[in-house]
């Protein structure tokens, strides 16, 4: 196993080398795809292994019982935790996204993901944080089937327990990532709407971990010892200030640069009739209003909701950079189903797509690293995601050179010349590289790699 290691990039051996699948032959099998599939994003499992017999036994792989989709996240979990340790703060972006098997119609055992005739399942992710951005792994990561719901009203619907709804999900992965972190570590929770529940508030509290979560219902809450609603309240807060931040990308509104205006104000959470001998929970409401949005967009409104004590514009200006990374979650899931092409997959049965989707989301969160990390820390060397063949190998082709240098490039460097060979122009109006560019140029790399390797024979 050490020569096939010396072989293989360091990051797939860090993630996976102590996975239990009772069979060493599998945890081999299982950092060669790992690789595979991340050297080549965007292409199907054939086109990613390049020959049937390797094809054939990635197939098997994903077949195998053995295989547990529970042992491999572990693994990445464990390696996870290891970047974790020794931080005071990481943040834990929690999102639900859909996977959509509606195409593939001799796939078994998937669920509705909407109207009738969608199919395939969700997939909720805890992504684990540093305090500034840079996404360390997943936590846990859930993918449940919807099963038919009972036909409610809606006075009926909203009567029920948590426990009983779908929405559980957030209050379930609250307490598996909070049990596994370690002692005397903060993690921040950060969430958006559909989190917006007092049970949820109610949880962290009594775990001890904060959270951060966009507001959804204009709930009734007490301010200044008044009964009153939640946004009037919010509205009536003190202005502590303004902060410029990046908007991300969402949907059809492009990135952008945002003056918001900051007010808060400190208010009790009231608890549901459900709930109404649980006292109220005292939070801070952030309310952050663009004041000069762009003619054809519409402006930021976001009303915030913290368990974290928010005593001047500083801190509330982080909680506004906080909630911003929350879209990491969202690009991990874009990354998961654009950029490795998991929703393409044919894999005939939802346990076999499972058991891919343990492999492939640790891909995922690999290239979203490599991206983010390079802006986070721009002179580390490109060795943490690069082999030796590979950074030579973009060295020479970048510039057009026979031998390559004595030492490698810095990450920065190294990421802007893979995404310029997956269409980046690179020019100074042009910003940042994205994950789209990223991927692509990743493939043409190990295009690039096998052939420097023929030649150096």
């Amino acid at each position: 196993m050490a020569d096939l290691e010396a072989q293989q990039p360091p990051w797939a051996w860090a993630e996976f080398a102590d996975v239990r699948l009772g069979d060493a032959r599998l945890v081999q099998r299982l950092v060669e795809l790992a690789t595979t599939f991340a050297d080549n994003p965007e292409e199907s499992i054939p086109c990613a292994c390049d020959n049937w017999a390797a094809t054939k036994a990635a197939y098997r792989f994903f077949d195998n019982e053995h295989v547990d989709f529970s042992a491999i996240l572990d693994a990445h979990r464990r390696a996870t935790l290891r970047r974790i340790a020794g931080r005071d703060l990481v943040l834990i972006a929690q999102d639900t996204s859909t996977m959509d098997f509606t195409k593939h119609h001799a796939t078994k055992g998937l669920g509705r993901t909407g109207a009738p005739g969608l199919a395939g399942f969700f997939l909720h992710s805890g992504l684990a944080m540093t305090a500034e951005g840079l996404p360390l792994g997943l936590l846990a990561m859930h993918p449940y089937i919807r099963q038919d719901p009972p036909a409610d009203t809606d006075q009926r619907k909203a009567a029920r327990a948590t426990k009983d709804k779908e929405s559980v999900r957030w209050l379930d992965m609250l307490r598996q990532t909070s049990a596994q972190l370690p002692p005397g570590l903060t993690a921040l929770t950060v969430a958006d709407r559909e989190a917006d529940i007092f049970e949820f508030f109610a949880l962290a509290t009594e775990l001890g971990q904060p959270l951060l979560v966009r507001a959804q219902h204009d709930r009734n809450v007490i301010a200044d010892e008044q009964i009153t609603h939640l946004w009037q309240a919010a509205d009536a807060g003190e202005v502590l200030g303004a902060l410029t931040t990046l908007i991300p990308r969402e949907h059809d509104r492009p990135e952008r640069t945002a003056i918001l205006a900051l007010q808060v104000a400190k208010i009790q959470l009231r608890p549901p009739q459900q709930m109404r001998k649980h006292p109220p929970i005292p939070v801070w409401a952030i309310y952050a209003r663009e004041m000069t949005p762009p003619p054809d967009q519409e402006p930021i409104h976001w009303l915030l909701l913290t368990t974290l004590p928010v005593a001047d514009a500083e801190q509330a200006a982080q909680c506004l950079v906080w909630y911003t990374y929350r879209w990491r979650v969202e690009r991990f899931h874009h990354a998961l189903k654009s950029g490795c092409g998991y929703e393409k997959l044919q894999l005939e049965t939802a346990e076999r797509l499972w058991r891919s989707l343990a492999v492939y989301a640790v891909v995922a969160w690999r290239v979203l690293y490599v991206d983010l990390a390079a802006r986070a820390y721009p002179s580390q060397s490109c060795t943490t995601f690069l082999t030796q063949d590979q950074w030579q190998a973009l060295c020479c082709h970048h510039q057009k050179r026979r031998q390559p240098p004595d030492k490698p490039p810095d990450a920065y460097t190294a990421v802007r010349w893979i995404a310029q060979l997956g269409g980046f122009l690179g020019r100074k109006s042009d910003g940042e590289p994205g994950i789209k560019a990223l991927w692509r140029g990743m493939r043409r790399l190990q295009d690039i790699t096998e052939m420097w390797r023929i030649m150096r024979c």
